[in-house]
């Protein structure tokens, strides 16, 4: 018998048909949503549009001037987790990683009664969305970290791609990792051309192998007490480095297949595991269809680190940065100041070329 029903604080763990797993304090309780807590998503839901969606997420600060190397990374980090959420509007459905209070009900089970103001949140598009009535669906909340991995070859790595997902970080206002795995395949030189290029901008850069073991304890130690999403095209090798870290999470829980790309998944949501150095790896099939959906053509620019210094000094306060005249980031590109190719990723990107 349970003698002390108090509140507790959990963080949701999974989810599936109304039911949670809460890690606790007390150990993971199997919880529901409080009746009234049902109701307002209910009423919550049924008038939220992508416009409202936008309302309610207005960013506390703005972007950063630089990106994230290693010091920067672990400032970001910090600021990350001490984030004043207060101001945040109340979530409007519950997600991973959201942060809950709960009423324990009795050794096994619980009642989540409150849902508190997240730090970070990854999104989508909402499968239920239409034309005219666009929702975004969380799917994971309160993260650090994204470990973004490509690899060196087999599959050739993809840097446009890499671009898309460094722009939904930068939307999100998550510090992300760049891992380059298969460090120990040959491979063109221009890979470590290109990992220059974003450790200049600022990102942290690891090349790794589970074969000769590079650089699996820098990222063992990078994930540390933090809650870190790994994520990448299929085929890179995230589930042997997974392994790496972790012996035995990919395979046990069926993390980020690489056979298929789409992980082993009981539901289509997203889950938490931890790690036994502390802190959660994420994992949400979700992912495999993540797209910038939500970030307006306006901001996009200020997604890539390096058109911030010179945002606001073209000609035309509307501009696009396309082919209008007097553009200083296309000025910059033309100065040697932008790299062209990523100047063609963010053109890709508002085009909707990059899918």
């Amino acid at each position: 018998m349970i003698n002390n029903p108090a509140q507790l604080t959990g963080m949701v763990l999974n989810g599936a048909h109304g039911i949670y797993d809460v890690h606790t304090e007390d150990g993971i309780l199997r919880c529901t949503l409080r009746g009234k807590l049902k109701k307002a998503f209910a009423q919550a839901n049924s008038a939220k549009s992508l416009g409202k969606t936008r309302q309610n997420q207005q960013r506390s600060n703005k972007y950063s001037s630089q990106g994230h190397n290693a010091q920067n990374h672990a400032e970001r980090l910090e600021r990350i987790e001490k984030r004043d959420s207060s101001e945040n509007a109340p979530p409007t459905r519950l997600s991973v990683g959201d942060y809950v209070k709960i009423r324990r009900l009795d050794e096994t089970n619980g009642l989540i009664e409150e849902i508190l103001p997240r730090k970070s949140e990854l999104s989508r598009m909402d499968a239920g969305s239409t034309a005219k009535r666009v929702v975004q669906q969380t799917l994971l909340a309160n993260l650090n970290q994204v470990v973004i991995v490509f690899a060196t070859a087999q599959p050739e790595p993809h840097f446009g791609l890499l671009d898309r997902y460094l722009t939904i970080c930068e939307s999100a206002q998550l510090s992300s990792v760049i891992c380059i795995n298969k460090a120990d395949l040959p491979h063109s030189g221009y890979v470590e051309e290109e990992a220059k290029l974003y450790g200049q901008l600022g990102y942290q850069v690891i090349f790794t192998s589970t074969q000769t073991e590079q650089g699996i304890d820098q990222l063992r130690e990078l994930l540390k007490d933090h809650t870190t999403l790994f994520t990448g095209p299929s085929g890179v090798g995230k589930s042997s480095l997974v392994n790496a870290i972790e012996p035995g999470m990919a395979i046990r829980t069926g993390l980020v297949s690489d056979a298929t790309g789409k992980g082993k998944h009981t539901t289509t949501g997203s889950q938490l595991y931890p790690l036994s150095g502390g802190g959660w790896l994420a994992d949400s099939a979700g992912i495999r269809a993540l797209a910038a959906w939500n970030i307006a053509p306006e901001e996009l620019a200020e997604c890539f680190v390096e058109f911030r210094p010179y945002l606001g000094e073209c000609l035309y306060g509307d501009c696009a940065h396309l082919d209008e005249d007097g553009c200083a980031i296309r000025q910059a590109v033309n100065d040697g100041h932008i790299q062209e190719r990523r100047y063609r990723s963010y053109v890709r990107i508002y085009t909707g070329e990059e899918r």
